[in-house]
């Protein structure tokens, strides 16, 4: 690192040299005009032209492929980078059931909408002003509704009830906020705008994005859990039943405990979101114990579909783990280290 004494010049103009090796290496010339961007964070990014500045402005998309799951797959997976206008383009006219899926899948993204039309061209704008988006309170609304989704697909497991379609919507839901934080945090790798547009800081702005992905995953989980209650012949044992849900409300705590943590970088709360996932896997594998020892069930279907349950309730107390310790080091990062 080298280091530079500012200087003031005639009228109270403020300059500091730059390494001349580095001016040259970087294609800059005397009297060539330079751009310089003030952040949040106290830097200031120089640049020679703005060319890379606008780089998510536009985004041109071949979709070679047929199908509607192509077309779905490349306007999701544009949106995610973070461009603000997509154009679908291939050689031939888009088929009717294409269009109606690029249809569907905007409908789907939060302030997209198509712009326009032709046989072999679609054009979807993104309208959502960043400087009105909170990743903060997004993450709040998803740790919401997935808690609740979770403890009520497992409800909908050992009861029963003909709740799938409303437990999916709602899975839908987490699904959407979660690619809202992931769009803007791809964003943000290319530009420092839309960190102070967000006004958070990239350490932030990635425990937030890694909370949105786990979440999501968490979202999945109950799904596959309340999916797996409406194969079963009958509702489960009420033992069983009991176990099951202890055990996803021991989830469903630490996943809370751990978001939570996040959001106040608190140690004490990590610590507690880490001590429920103990309790929730062991309540898990005591079950899963005795499933093998053929004392839970007498149908082998009953059986099956509690051990697929037992593994999405699993994969989501990793998730509550993986969450905890992303709490730990946020909050130890923000006592240490000013952000």
């Amino acid at each position: 690192m080298e280091t530079r004494k500012l200087q003031e010049v005639g009228g109270g103009t403020f300059t500091v040299s730059i390494p001349k090796g580095w001016a040259t290496n970087h294609g800059f010339e005397v009297g060539m005009e330079l751009r310089l961007y003030t952040h949040r964070d106290g830097s200031i990014l120089i640049r020679s032209s703005d060319a890379d500045v606008d780089c998510l402005d536009e985004a041109s998309v071949e979709t070679d492929g047929d199908g509607t799951e192509t077309v779905r797959r490349a306007v999701r997976t544009a949106h995610a980078i973070g461009f603000e206008t997509i154009t679908l383009r291939r050689a031939n006219s888009f088929s009717d059931a294409e269009r109606n899926a690029v249809r569907s899948t905007v409908r789907d993204l939060v302030g997209t909408n198509i712009l326009s039309e032709s046989n072999a061209e679609i054009t979807i704008r993104h309208l959502l002003d960043t400087s009105s988006v909170s990743v903060r309170q997004s993450i709040v609304q998803l740790q919401y509704v997935v808690v609740s989704l979770l403890r009520d697909a497992t409800a909908a497991f050992v009861d029963a009830p003909d709740t799938h379609a409303r437990i999916r919507d709602r899975a839908d839901e987490a699904r959407r906020s979660a690619e809202m934080v992931t769009r803007h945090f791809s964003r943000s790798l290319v530009s420092h705008a839309e960190l102070d547009a967000l006004g958070v800081a990239r350490p932030e702005l990635f425990a937030y994005y890694a909370l949105a992905n786990r979440l999501e995953t968490v979202a999945d989980q109950a799904v596959g859990i309340a999916t797996t209650g409406q194969k079963l012949p009958e509702p489960p044992a009420d033992e069983v039943a009991a176990d099951v849900c202890t055990a996803a409300d021991d989830v469903a705590g630490a996943v809370d405990d751990a978001v939570t943590a996040v959001l106040d970088r608190d140690r004490t709360t990590a610590q507690r979101a880490r001590d429920q996932y103990d309790e929730a896997v062991e309540r898990i594998e005591t079950v899963e114990q005795r499933l093998y020892n053929e004392s839970v069930s007498d149908s082998v279907p009953a059986a099956v579909a509690l051990s697929n349950a037992l593994s999405h309730l699993q994969r989501a107390a990793d998730c509550g783990r993986y969450m905890a310790d992303i709490a730990a080091r946020t909050a130890i990062r923000a006592e240490n280290i000013d952000i």
